[in-house]
């Protein structure tokens, strides 16, 4: 029922439902210790019935919401408890067996945060435990393993024939399956848009791992060329990178929703959520690596920045589309994916046969260039081109089959489980959902 009032809340402007952090911050307004101390992992375990709010909690949700007298009397009588106001005085130690007797099955929220049920990083500011908490599972965690990963390798004697290809998929699998599970269910898309950038960003480096050198320059570094070195410090350069852009659009979601969101579109607020992030990492990558890289990654990650866009507005409360809605952006995305997925596929494989189509070496970036001396590598400039040639189609394949596949199809399940507005949705909004006499509470669907 929380959850239905949640969802049925109409704005001013006629936008209908609220977020879990909008409610909190609704709260936050009738009772100041809702704007630290809570979030919307605490909202969730509410609506799921893995904690039972108790009855001061639920007064301030029936006010920040405009709930009447009966409508809250109504969640009370659900959960079983009373007004404070019509509770007996009984002993805290008592009230609190008093309500596990009652509801055995759930955890009790108490008022105290010591008594509580809470989540990872509740009792602290959110900001600061989101912060920490990204940082040290999305960061710290993953550096060691490139790291680790990394060295084990050059252990068994550092092979440049397939070493370094086996390190750089031994990785991306690690990230990627560490971007499966994330620390909080609503975090998915985040982690998702983190992993991606991390994807794109590393698939370069099998575009010249056959010369046993990296697209940044660091295999220049002394003593580095012929190691792991320069595959381990280029995939934590891109460990940064994807770090920064997947916190950054947490922030830049955040701030889109600190005023009126009414303010703007949801198409408004998921562009400066996503695409600034993805700007920056462009920005980077066209400083410190070459030409070749700054054409491909242009493309990738302005198709990535489009696709997340997308997916990012679908999830914007303000979004309340028809079935029709539904099947023309599900017929649009497919007239414009197909024929684009066709059209890269076509592309990667004529550069790929062109055999006049000049490759680029890794030697240079916007900084600065430098000499290869090929005598030193044991083979010649057209040989290196050619080992390019096939790095290429290998790094090629992988980022377009990802986007396509990966990218494009969740994308098409986002447009497919968007919620459709109903019939009795397309009139007028409800100002409010209709009161519950305390007889008839758990008869209302």
């Amino acid at each position: 029922m929380m959850r239905a009032y949640r969802e049925a809340f109409v704005w001013n402007n006629g936008r209908r439902g609220l977020t879990q952090e909008e409610l909190l911050e609704r709260m936050a307004a009738v009772s100041s210790e809702y704007s630290e101390r809570f979030s919307h992992a605490t909202v969730s375990r509410w609506e799921s019935g893995a904690t039972r709010p108790t009855a001061s909690r639920l007064e301030v949700f029936g006010k920040a919401i405009g709930l009447s007298a009966d409508e809250i009397d109504g969640l009370m009588a659900l959960a079983s408890l009373r007004r404070a106001s019509e509770s007996a005085p009984v002993q805290n130690g008592d009230s609190r067996r008093l309500e596990a007797a009652k509801s055995p099955a759930s955890s009790i929220d108490e008022s105290a945060a010591g008594d509580r049920v809470v989540g990872i990083g509740e009792n602290t500011p959110m900001f600061l435990s989101g912060l920490v908490n990204y940082v040290v599972v999305k960061y710290v965690a993953l550096a060691a393993l490139i790291i680790g990963s990394g060295s084990g390798l050059s252990l068994l004697g550092w092979d440049p024939d397939w070493m370094p290809a086996a390190y750089v998929f031994l990785v991306t699998v690690i990230v990627m399956a560490q971007g499966f599970l994330p620390p909080s269910r609503d975090s998915n898309l985040n982690d998702f848009y983190f992993v991606s950038i991390f994807f794109l960003l590393t698939t370069p480096l099998l575009q010249f791992e056959r010369l046993d050198m990296d697209h940044y320059g660091l295999y220049r570094i002394g003593g580095f060329a012929g190691t792991q070195m320069p595959y381990m410090l280029a995939m934590l350069v891109n460990l940064s990178l994807a770090a920064t852009a997947g916190a950054a659009a947490k922030l830049l979601w955040k701030w889109q929703y600190s005023g009126d969101p009414s303010e703007s579109s949801a198409i408004r607020r998921a562009v400066w959520a996503v695409v600034p992030p993805v700007a920056f990492v462009y920005v980077v990558i066209v400083v410190i690596s070459n030409a070749s890289i700054w054409i491909q990654l242009g493309v990738l990650l302005a198709s990535l920045a489009a696709m997340f866009t997308v997916m990012l507005a679908l999830l914007d409360p303000s979004i309340n589309p028809s079935e029709r809605d539904r099947q023309f952006l599900l017929f649009t995305s497919s007239a414009i994916g197909i024929p684009s997925a066709l059209l890269g596929i076509t592309t990667v494989m004529a550069i790929y046969i062109s055999p006049d189509l000049p490759m680029v070496l890794p030697d240079h970036n916007l900084i600065r260039s430098w000499e290869i001396n090929f005598a030193e590598l044991g083979f010649t400039r057209a040989e290196a081109l050619d080992r390019i040639n096939l790095g290429f189609l290998w790094h090629a394949v992988c980022a377009t089959a990802y986007m396509f596949f990966v990218v494009g199809g969740n994308m098409m399940v986002a447009i497919y489980r968007m919620p459709v507005a109903t019939s009795s949705d397309s009139g007028a909004a409800p100002e409010a959902v209709p009161n519950l006499p305390r007889d008839a509470v758990g008869t209302r669907r």
